[in-house]
């Protein structure tokens, strides 16, 4: 069997999810051999050898069973191949995908409704829009985005700030009922005390592709910015910084939480015309 290598957990989601499996596993004890998890999780040696040199990432089926064997948080490593599968997300954006799993806060720009807040039929109509594949692919993408969303039910959600372009609601993405239903989708989840919207009125001047910023458990931030076909992901503090003046400049042009909240209301009702 091969000997262990070091990981650097930045290398990619796959190299990531082994680090979190080999530590898990180190964690527990000498006995915790790669041939001892692979017989409480009915695999084999060279199986988790594969797993935590990055080399060969678990199913989602052997990510549970890995979760419970090694004692880790339900969903650590399944939703992390979950991301692994989505091949619509590119390689710039993996990273920034596999940190929002981890983060206790998110504060995000957007021109269109984030991914974590949105309704199938909207996540459907922007991938269309984006052609994205064919109605197969674009299924399993729409199945896989909404998996993700399980982030914000867990016990200890992120904390989510989100400043919304107006354009966003107002524009006709797969139709009035779709927006009427991804409208109420936000009003709904902005009853939740962890989920707050703020919408930036169409007089505001936006920048041209969404920000996000991340702050992970131990207190790490990073910054991740997206426009049609690009986006990058960075933890280098003076980027963070800079993305994080652009995003309070933003929120600062934004109407309050409860005149968004008003005005979503109404942009509802015209959908319903």
């Amino acid at each position: 069997m091969p000997g262990a290598k070091e990981l650097d957990p930045g290398d990619g989601i796959e190299q990531y999810l082994g680090n979190m499996v080999r530590e898990a596993r180190l964690a527990l004890g000498r006995e915790w051999t790669q041939a001892h998890v692979a017989a409480q999780a009915f695999s084999s040696g060279s199986r988790i050898s594969g797993i935590e040199r990055g080399e060969d990432p678990p199913d989602r089926d052997l990510a549970k069973k890995l979760e419970f064997v090694l004692r880790l948080p339900p969903g650590s490593l399944v939703n992390l191949v979950k991301i692994l599968t989505e091949q619509s997300v590119r390689d710039y954006a993996k990273t920034y995908m596999r940190r929002q799993l981890e983060a206790t806060a998110i504060h995000e720009f957007s021109l269109v409704v984030p991914g974590l807040l949105q309704t199938a039929g909207y996540a459907r109509a922007v991938m269309e829009a984006g052609l994205a594949g064919d109605s197969a692919q674009i299924g399993d993408y729409v199945r896989m985005r909404l998996e993700r969303q399980a982030v914000l039910d867990r016990p200890a959600p992120p904390w989510m700030m989100i400043v919304l372009d107006e354009a966003a609601l107002r524009r006709d993405i797969g139709g009035s009922q779709v927006m009427r239903e991804q409208t109420e989708h936000l009003l709904a989840l902005c009853e939740r005390p962890n989920v707050n919207i703020q919408v930036l009125p169409l007089r505001g001047t936006p920048v041209p592709g969404s920000v996000a910023l991340l702050t992970l458990p131990k207190g790490e931030r990073g910054a991740y910015t997206e426009g049609f076909s690009t986006g990058n992901y960075t933890e280098e503090p003076v980027e963070v910084m800079r993305f994080q003046r652009v995003y309070d400049l933003l929120q600062q042009g934004a109407l309050g939480v409860r005149a968004s909240l008003e005005l979503m209301r109404a942009i509802a009702k015209e959908h319903d015309d």
